[in-house]
């Protein structure tokens, strides 16, 4: 049985794709920082500003077959407001550890020459945004996917990314309310997405995608943004 390691699995979107990918024969760890619920899925509680810790959690999992960079965190706060501290969480959490999670991950990926690695993204990597950290984590996220596509692709592992707008969970919920108006004056459909929507192109992802798929960012956003 393949096993998936899908971060901030406790809520909202991670807690929907561990679920999904569950449901599709794998072998589900989940990690977060808390589980308020107890979850249908193993779970390892980790705070990911931890970034020394991952080779050890890494190697306690053994074989990662799929991983899920989904964890992030939003300050929701105009520059100005922006401390020091605040920015290096941020920046740890949305971007040092997804990159050290692939790393130490895709080192037995690459011995069995197969795997697939899912971040999440947003459609603030493309437009301007009033939480500016939040932006330039995602965009980030972006740029090291489509890099790891290229270093990892040839070892037979796909590195992709998936790019949602408005979807209903505590970050949208914490974001400024001017952009949530912005965002919501563009759906199509008026709508916030739902986790379960976004998980089920997470485990298309993960699951069924043609191997030539790889470093995509994949929208899924309601007409919110178009590229």
């Amino acid at each position: 049985m393949k096993t998936a390691l899908v971060t901030g699995a406790a809520r909202g979107i991670g807690r929907a794709a561990a679920g999904a990918l569950a449901k599709s024969g794998l072998r589900v760890v989940g990690l977060d920082k808390s589980f308020p619920e107890a979850p249908a899925f193993e779970s390892i509680t980790f705070d990911l500003t931890d970034l020394a810790g991952i080779p050890a959690l890494i190697a306690k999992l053994g074989a990662v077959d799929v991983l899920v960079n989904n964890a992030g965190i939003q300050p929701a706060l105009p520059i100005d407001r922006y401390t020091d501290e605040i920015r290096s969480r941020i920046l740890r959490v949305n971007l040092e550890a997804p990159v050290e999670l692939i790393r130490a991950a895709s080192k037995g990926m690459i011995e069995r020459r197969s795997g697939r690695i899912i971040n999440l993204t947003s459609i603030a990597a493309f437009m301007a945004h009033t939480d500016l950290w939040y932006g330039v984590t995602k965009a980030g996220i972006v740029s090291f996917t489509r890099s790891f596509a290229n270093y990892l692709g040839p070892h037979g592992i796909q590195v992709n990314a998936v790019a949602p707008g408005p979807v209903d969970t505590d970050l949208l919920a914490n974001a400024q309310p001017e952009r949530i108006e912005q965002l919501m004056r563009a759906v199509y459909t008026r709508r916030k997405g739902q986790p379960e929507e976004i998980a089920e192109a997470i485990r298309w992802l993960a699951v069924d995608a043609p191997p030539i798929l790889n470093g995509a960012v994949i929208d899924i956003t309601d007409g919110a943004f178009l590229r």
